[in-house]
């Protein structure tokens, strides 16, 4: 009779790896008398599925708002710039130098900014922020050509496009777990109607293959069974009692 490994206690890295080996058993013991169809395609499909759902995550519509608020931070980015260079052509001398020098310190970062690769830019940026508040100087040409708004409008728009960004990186994180759940359950199923097939097929006795890969089986559950009672702090005591109540 085959023993069943303890699914619900598995993570999505030991379903794959218990779904190799034992799809790996199953393809070895394949001949023209014991084809294990159609279960075998469909472990084969089922686990196919499984190994992809961990690479391929539908994050478009992030995606879209992060190029959206990357478009916004340089728009914000611009402006502040052109603010800086029209300050710097002002007739008066205390606003001509705040601006000159604010703009000097924005070129000082290369040409192009916007044009930078998205992280780099958010790189050029915040070491941008930091010299201007940590800089008396720079902060006092702030105040005199009245570009705090500017540069706070340019420090949200940044700040906007980071949130962007994680809210994307943690949706990948969270569809892969959802997605990946999913395929856990259908190779489940897909085992479970499996092992109820080959228990038959052991019982008729119509080859010895059967009960041999059934044998093989069961080492594989008891080796993963064991493996993930460990992990949980569980005895070896406790691994037969509990794998017996779920017979």
């Amino acid at each position: 009779m085959i023993k069943y490994p303890l699914f619900y206690r598995m993570r999505i890295a030991e379903y794959l790896t218990f779904t190799a080996r034992v799809y790996s058993l199953i393809t070895n013991t394949v001949t023209d008398s014991v084809s294990l169809e159609p279960f075998k395609s469909r472990i084969e499909k089922s686990k196919g599925r499984l190994e992809e759902s961990g690479k391929k995550v539908n994050t478009q519509l992030l995606t879209i708002n992060v190029t959206e608020c990357d478009s916004r931070r340089d728009q914000a980015m611009i402006a502040f710039a052109t603010y800086a260079e029209a300050c710097s052509k002002r007739l008066n001398p205390v606003v001509s130098g705040a601006g000159k020098a604010i703009l000097n310190e924005i070129v000082s970062y290369g040409s192009g900014i916007t044009r930078r690769p998205m992280l780099e830019e958010s790189a050029i940026l915040v070491a941008l922020f930091a010299k201007i508040k940590n800089s008396p100087f720079l902060s006092e040409c702030l105040q005199n050509m009245l570009g705090q708004l500017w540069l706070e409008e340019l420090e949200k728009a940044e700040q906007e496009f980071t949130e962007a960004v994680e809210a994307r990186g943690n949706a990948k994180l969270d569809r892969n777990e959802e997605i990946g759940g999913e395929m856990c359950k259908e190779i489940r199923n897909e085992f479970e109607t499996f092992f109820k097939y080959l228990d038959v097929m052991c019982d008729l006795n119509t080859d010895a293959a059967y009960s041999k890969l059934a044998k093989e089986i069961n080492i594989v559950s008891e080796e993963t069974n064991a493996l993930l009672l460990q992990r949980a702090g569980r005895s070896a005591k406790d691994v037969v009692e509990e794998i017996s109540a779920g017979e």
